[in-house]
């Protein structure tokens, strides 16, 4: 995106202009002055909803009159973008440039301006977690959807999860079936089920081998336990578009929770 390393400078500018430099009390005879850049970071998913809908400033208040003079939204929204994208500063190539830009008119459009609703389909997470299972760790990639309940309460729930540590139970499945003329018996086998080590093995192939029922049962059964979460992505949809939100940890102003990717998608 052309100009975004000027943005970030001129940005850094506004911030002494609209009095962002707090005074912090360390004890009744210091103070400290607190650095822009604390303001700046992006420190929460939730407060880069709140940034690219323009609802609140870097210190979290309302968006005040004052403040959407001096900082567009426009602006607002391109500090939202990794400015150390090497896409971003490469002058062989502007198409990475060109793409966010057309994303930014897109979600400033007066007639239509985006905003990113965490309850209404648009946002997924996938997260990378360590787990132990078998004796041995392994990765696994599980997607959580934020999700509306009757009562209108909300919880995040698991939508899939992604693993090839369950390899073993297609063996298993060859010693731990419903016999094929148990129709002739009324099916009164089913009764292998009960105090089987893993009822999924008498389930469809497509079922008994799919990685979410799998780690489900596995953790009801206590033989996997999750250890650590290794990363975390937030993907958002909008009408033609994707964007990917990461979290950068580093020591400048545009760090945080910030966009990594955005991509253009067909209807």
């Amino acid at each position: 995106m052309k100009g975004t390393k000027q943005a970030f400078l001129i940005l850094l500018l506004l911030i002494s202009l609209i009095s962002l430099k707090a005074q912090v009390g360390l004890n009744s005879g210091s103070k400290i002055e607190t650095p822009p850049e604390y303001y700046l970071k992006v420190k929460q998913f939730g407060e880069f909803i709140d940034r690219f809908n323009y609802t609140s400033d870097w210190k979290g208040q309302l968006i005040t009159d004052e403040f959407s003079q001096r900082v567009p939204r426009a602006g607002y929204l391109k500090f939202l973008i990794n400015a150390e994208d090497s896409r971003l500063n490469n002058p062989a190539d502007s198409s990475y440039r060109l793409l966010c830009n057309r994303f930014i008119d897109f979600a400033i459009a007066p007639e239509n301006p985006q905003k990113i609703n965490l309850y209404q389909g648009q946002v997924r997470a996938w997260v990378k977690v360590r787990i132990v299972f078998a004796g041995k760790e392994h990765l696994v990639d599980i997607e959580m959807l934020p999700e509306v309940l009757p009562d209108r309460s909300a919880k995040w729930s698991i939508n899939k999860v992604v693993t090839d540590c369950f390899s073993s139970v297609t063996d298993s499945m060859a010693s731990h079936f419903i016999a094929p003329n148990s129709h002739e018996t009324g099916f009164i086998n089913l009764n292998k089920l009960n105090g089987t080590s893993n009822p999924a093995y008498f389930l469809s192939r497509g079922l008994a081998t799919d990685p979410t029922l799998l780690f489900v049962t596995e953790v009801a059964e206590n033989r996997l336990k999750v250890k650590t979460i290794e990363q975390l992505v937030y993907f958002i949809t909008f009408p033609g578009y994707e964007i990917t939100v990461e979290e950068f940890n580093r020591d400048f102003s545009n760090s945080g929770w910030i966009i990594s990717n955005i991509v253009a998608v067909t209807q």
